[in-house]
């Protein structure tokens, strides 16, 4: 197996590589491995819609605004 290369990814250049490398991943992968990897991706987003909306009734826009790091406190 080849080393991967690690490059920048505060750069323009480093974040265009791992992006290529990413969706070459993901092209390469069987139907049952990318249907996993969209299913973790759909649960991580639907938690974290579940977390805003619970954020949202409990402590109103605001409290939404501080988790999100919108507003701060002091």
């Amino acid at each position: 197996m080849a080393q991967r290369k690690y490059y920048n990814p505060n750069t323009k250049y480093g974040r265009r590589k791992l992006r290529e490398d990413h969706y070459r991943r993901v092209a390469n992968m069987t139907d049952d491995e990318r249907s996993k990897l969209e299913a973790n991706t759909f649960g991580c987003i639907l938690l974290f819609i579940i977390i805003g909306g619970l954020i949202v009734f409990f402590f109103g826009g605001d409290g939404l605004m501080r988790w999100l790091g919108g507003k701060h406190p002091y």
